[in-house]
C-alpha cells in the first residue's frame, strides 16, 4: 500500500513540476508523459499487485483528466486500460537497462495516447468533435512519445532510488546493502 502512495504521491509532483517548468519557460512543444513512465515502472516492477497497480493508474489518470482538462474519465480509462495491456507485457517480456525502459515507456505512452484517441473518438458526436482533429493529433503524439522516452530512465532511476531509500525495496542481490541505501560512504 505504501508502494501506491508513493506512485500516487510522485505521479502528481511530477504533474505539477512538469507542467509548472513548461509555464515559467513557456515551452508550448509535447511534454513528457510521466504517468506513462509510472505506469510502465509500476506494470514492469511487479512488486505491486494487479489490483492495487490497476487502482493506481486509475487514480493516476483522473490526475491526467483534472491536469489536462479532458472529458471526465477519459485518461481515467486510458490509464487504466494501458495498465492491463502494460501488465499483460509484464509476464512476457523483461525490462534491464535504461534503453528497455525508454522503449517500454514509449510504447505505454503511444498506448496511452492511442487509446484516448479511441475514447475520444467514440465520443465525438456528443462533445462536438471532429474525428480528422483527433487523428492529425495522433500524428502529433510522435514528439510527445519522443519526449517520455527520453525522460524515462531519470525517472525510472529516481523512483527506484526513492523506493529503495524509503525502505519499500531491498537493494539487489550481490550489492553492498549500505552502498545502496545511503549512498557511497554507507551514511546517511
Amino acid at each position: 500500500m505504501l508502494r501506491a502512495a508513493v506512485y500516487l504521491l510522485c505521479g502528481w509532483l511530477l504533474l505539477a513540476f512538469v507542467g509548472g517548468i513548461a509555464e515559467v519557460l513557456g515551452l508550448t512543444i509535447m511534454l513528457p508523459a510521466t504517468s506513462a513512465i509510472l505506469l510502465t515502472h509500476a506494470a514492469f516492477g511487479r512488486q505491486i499487485t494487479a489490483p492495487l497497480g490497476l487502482a493506481v493508474a486509475i487514480a493516476l489518470g483522473y490526475l491526467e483528466d483534472q491536469h489536462q482538462g479532458a472529458p471526465e474519465g477519459t485518461l481515467t480509462l486510458a490509464h487504466g486500460l494501458a495498465f492491463l495491456g502494460l501488465r499483460w507485457a509484464a509476464q512476457r517480456f523483461h525490462i534491464g537497462g535504461w534503453l528497455m525502459q525508454a522503449l517500454a515507456a514509449f510504447a505505454a505512452v503511444v498506448l496511452v495516447d492511442v487509446l484516448t484517441a479511441g475514447v475520444l473518438a467514440m465520443m465525438s458526436d456528443a462533445l462536438g468533435l471532429r474525428r480528422e482533429a483527433l487523428y492529425g493529433c495522433l500524428w502529433a503524439a510522435r514528439w510527445h512519445a519522443l519526449a517520455t522516452a527520453l525522460t524515462a530512465p531519470v525517472v525510472w532511476v529516481g523512483l527506484d532510488t526513492l523506493l529503495l531509500r524509503l525502505g519499500i525495496d531491498e537493494p539487489p542481490p550481490g550489492s553492498d546493502p549500505a552502498r545502496a541505501r545511503f549512498g557511497p560512504r554507507g551514511r546517511r
